[in-house]
Parts: C-alpha cells; sequence; structure tokens
C-alpha cells in the first residue's frame, strides 16, 4: 500500500456500517415477508427473521464487495477496500470479510489495533477513494 494513501477513520466506518445495516434491514425484511407469504399458505415452513437479516448481510457484503469493493454505503462515503499490499483483495478475503462482518463482535477490533476484526483478519484495509 502506498504510504500517502488516506485510511479511513471511526467515523466513516460507523456512517457506513449505519447506512449499510438501514440497506440491509429494508431488503431482509422485504425477502422474509416474501418468504413467511408463502409459508402462510403451507408452500414453505415459517422462519424468524434473525435468519433472514444475518444471510442478508453476508450475501449484500460478500457480493458487493466481491464485485465493486465497496458496499452502497461505501459508494456514498467514497471508500473502497484493498488488500494491505495496495491490490485487489482476493476471493478468500472477501470471504473472510463477510463472515466476520456478519458476526455481530465485529467491531471489537478498534479496541486493541484501530481496526475492526473483518479488516485484520482478511488483512484488508478501507480508503478514500477520492471521486
Amino acid at each position: 500500500m502506498n504510504p500517502t494513501t488516506q485510511t479511513i477513520g471511526e467515523g466513516t466506518r460507523i456512517m457506513n456500517f449505519l447506512l449499510d445495516t438501514i440497506i440491509i434491514c429494508f431488503l431482509s425484511y422485504f425477502i422474509y415477508k416474501w418468504y413467511n407469504f408463502y409459508a402462510f399458505y403451507g408452500y414453505f415452513k415459517p422462519v424468524r427473521y434473525g435468519y433472514f437479516f444475518f444471510a442478508t448481510t453476508w450475501v449484500y457484503t460478500f457480493l458487493f464487495e466481491l464485485l465493486f469493493c465497496r458496499t452502497i454505503a461505501k459508494m456514498i462515503t467514497k471508500t473502497k477496500v484493498i488488500s494491505t499490499n495496495g491490490k485487489r483483495p482476493n476471493i478468500f478475503q472477501f470471504l473472510i470479510r463477510a463472515t466476520l462482518r456478519t458476526s455481530l463482535v465485529t467491531m471489537v477490533g478498534l479496541a486493541w489495533n484501530d481496526q475492526p476484526l473483518h479488516d485484520t483478519f482478511s488483512k484488508t484495509v478501507l480508503i478514500s477513494t477520492g471521486k
């Protein structure tokens, strides 16, 4: 990574988290209602909303970051994910990011190393694109 590349602070990370969570809530609730509409008529077994929320979080994070290196919130805040070597992360790094980001304790890493766990273990960083 270029030493002059601007990394992102906690404020932008919190904004990304809040915007993505709002989007995921609406998307997962829509999928949940659609699924349970059919479950009501006996086609499927009813499932709790939490399963839809966590599945949608994982799929949303993985697909958007794999395709664009950013989620919708990162597009709004003009940030993107790169590998610590300054290149595009590989698919394994995206899998780690999506899986850890789905966990509720991912921000605990900010307490000891100034990075969330999904950045620490996937060896990625969040940078400003300036575009």
